[in-house]
């Protein structure tokens, strides 16, 4: 299933707003920076791959492995977020669930996700 297109950021001003107005954290191989917009009705996302990640295969990888992250995990993510991630000279070696658990840990540091509720403890079967 693909993502819907409006869901993508597009402009360069939107991710020099991002970037401008703000705030972001930095995990091991991924940086996310988010801001709040209070007119979106879902989310948009954005990602940066530079070119010292290597050769175009490897920062398109790296873009396919992210959109898979952020399409996985659609449902939990907040309305009313623009949120960029950019991929740490380090990602070229991760897995797709190491990037995974970054940009899981990043995003509820910045409580972009919902959280988790525990789950009922279970009772006994008599």
């Amino acid at each position: 299933m693909r993502l819907p297109s409006n869901l993508r950021m597009k402009l360069a001003r939107d991710f020099a707003r991002v970037k401008s107005q703000g705030s972001s954290q930095a995990g091991k191989y991924l940086v996310l920076g988010a801001l709040r917009v209070e007119e979106l009705t879902e989310f948009q996302f954005g990602l940066i791959t530079g070119g010292r990640l290597g050769n175009a295969v490897v920062r398109n990888r790296i873009r396919r492995l992210l959109r898979e992250i952020v399409r996985a995990h659609r449902t939990e993510i907040l309305p009313g977020w623009q949120m960029v991630i950019i991929a740490r000279w380090r990602a070229p070696q991760a897995t797709l669930e190491e990037l995974e658990n970054d940009w899981l840990r990043l995003a509820r540091r910045m409580s972009l996700i919902k959280p988790k509720t525990p789950a009922a403890p279970r009772t006994p079967a008599p």
